[in-house]
């Protein structure tokens, strides 16, 4: 009977196999960074989109078919924020809310005589940014953002 020796392999790893594995963990690393800012982006376009769902819709229920006989006479002349004489109302959809106002503005015209009603509705999440719809009569002339500061 043949005794063998037992011989002892000791493991080792060449130097071209250490920089491959280094790569593939330099270049896992960086993949998951990507997907990771992708997740992230993708998480804040949602975001820009549920806000902006709600302004959507108040232009659906306020804008295309306008009630001009919800609008109040307005107190001041040019633009008056929301809050400043308590005739804001609150919308809200989505667990989301919109202050909006609707004013009236009238004045004749010096050259004919008319009277001259224009129409201002806006709406407002923060009291600062407020999304404003300008009628001339039942005409939409303009509509925009004004940003107030105080």
């Amino acid at each position: 009977m043949k005794v063998f020796g037992v011989r002892t392999v000791r493991g080792w790893v060449s130097l071209p196999i250490i920089v491959l594995l280094l790569a593939i963990s330099t270049v896992s690393v960086q993949y998951q960074q990507r997907l990771q800012a992708s997740y992230q982006w993708r998480g804040q376009l949602n975001d820009i989109e549920n806000e902006q769902q709600i302004w959507t819709e108040f232009e659906q229920a306020f804008v295309l078919s306008p009630l001009f006989s919800s609008a109040t006479l307005s107190p001041c002349s040019g633009f008056c924020a929301l809050e400043l004489f308590g005739q804001e109302k609150t919308w809200q959809k989505n667990a989301q809310t919109l202050s909006y106002q609707w004013q009236r503005d009238e004045f004749i015209q010096q050259e004919t005589g008319e009277t001259v009603v224009s129409y201002r509705l806006c709406a407002s999440q923060n009291q600062q940014a407020y999304r404003c719809w300008w009628w001339r009569g039942d005409t939409l002339l303009s509509e925009g953002w004004v940003s107030a500061s105080y």
